[in-house]
């Protein structure tokens, strides 16, 4: 019995499952480390959910929206099985794995190709931040941004539908999810998703908040959540990599007209490239991709009271657009080492100050957003320059 050869095509495809050994590795090793959030905040609730079951929905021991609590509640049921600790991380990597389909889905509807699509899907969980957001922080950001790509999934797909059911449900999970509306106040300008469909955003809210509401928590405390949590900390930057840590550490700035300054100059940016996009000679798959990983960036980096992990979907969205249009790659590796930095910073990695590193961060988010406005011109210049390099060695031969 004879077997087909594997042509050269489909194992320079199969070889791309290979880091997906040393990154299980890396995923076991990471899921025993204890983070001061999962130690202070995360073990803790997951604790009173294991104790009281579902009437400890209706507590306020937790400032994480309810639907992140549902999920720990699930997780509690396995929990004579595993530690707290790999239930809780287990929940997050879940999502990395759902997430990075879509990812692929994203990636095979722009390119059509297969092979970029099922490289795409399994590289994206040993991304370093999802790695690291998930499996040793221990935090859910993946939860809410897996329905934001599929909401981006369904814009291409033109389910306009699906596109405001998805943005609603990951709202629901975090506040951070309304940097995704210029996208869709963009989709609403292009007549290519109806008005009507922004009533699901508070019907949605409304319904996943039903549980905790039945388990007695008062409704007006589930309506003011997302208030609740931008009241938590009164600070300009807390560990987040842009120019608001300049401003808190050398008081350049009293705190509410730096809000106020932030909220208005970031409204106004983010207008700016909506608009830039309606005025874009083509409206292609990749223009709307640009616009997406442009405002994510541009929201965490122009508004103050932003952290660390709120420049999550601009690490997704910038390595995105790389994979669609290469010239973009300069923007995702900047994004990757400024979320990356401040993350070992906070989770104390070894030679890392925290007061110093977000400052550094904010120079490569700089960056980034500067490859995402001007990379033709950056792509065009670093040509020239290796030509020009090329050409030197050559004449010194």
């Amino acid at each position: 019995m004879t077997h087909a050869p594997i042509d050269s095509a489909q194992w320079r495809t199969a070889r791309w499952l290979l880091p997906m050994v040393p990154g299980f590795i890396i995923y076991r090793m990471m899921l025993t480390q204890e983070s001061r959030d999962m130690h202070f905040f995360l073990e803790p609730w997951f604790a009173t959910i294991v104790q009281n079951g579902f009437p400890s929905m209706a507590g306020d021991y937790a400032n994480y929206s309810p639907p992140y609590l549902y999920l720990l509640g699930l997780a509690s049921a396995f929990h004579a099985l595993a530690p707290p600790i790999v239930l809780i991380k287990a929940v997050s990597i879940l999502f990395c794995l759902l997430a990075a389909v879509v990812a692929g889905l994203i990636v095979l509807e722009i390119t059509a190709s297969r092979q970029k699509a099922f490289i795409c899907a399994c590289l994206f969980p040993l991304i370093p931040t999802v790695a690291v957001n998930a499996a040793w922080w221990g935090q859910c950001d993946v939860i809410y941004a897996f329905f934001l790509l599929a909401a981006f999934w369904a814009s291409l797909k033109r389910i306009p539908l699906w596109v405001m059911l998805f943005f609603s449900i990951g709202f629901a999970f975090k506040a951070q999810a309304i940097f995704f509306a210029p996208y869709l106040l963009y989709l609403l300008l292009k007549k290519e998703m109806p008005w009507k469909y922004t009533v699901l955003v508070p019907l949605v809210y409304a319904a996943m908040m039903v549980p905790a509401w039945l388990a007695g928590r008062p409704a007006l405390a589930l309506a003011s959540i997302y208030l609740d949590q931008g009241s938590y900390y009164r600070v300009l930057a807390a560990n987040a990599p842009n120019p608001w840590a300049f401003v808190e550490k050398y008081h350049l700035l009293a705190y509410r007209p730096a809000v106020l300054v932030g909220l208005l100059i970031a409204a106004a940016v983010n207008l700016g490239l909506v608009w830039k996009a309606l005025h874009a000679r083509q409206n292609t798959a990749e223009t709307k991709l640009l616009l997406l990983a442009s405002t994510t960036l541009v929201s965490p980096y122009l508004l103050p009271k932003m952290h660390d992990r709120y420049f999550f979907l601009a690490d997704l969205f910038t390595i995105l657009l790389a994979v669609v249009a290469p010239r973009y790659r300069l923007a995702a590796l900047a994004m990757q080492g400024a979320s990356l930095a401040v993350y070992l910073a906070f989770l104390k990695g070894p030679f890392y100050q925290a007061d110093k590193i977000p400052l550094l961060a904010a120079v490569l988010t700089s960056f980034a957003l500067m490859s995402l406005l001007y990379a033709p011109a950056l792509s065009g210049a670093w040509k020239g320059w290796l030509n020009r390099s090329g050409a030197a060695s050559r004449s010194a031969l």
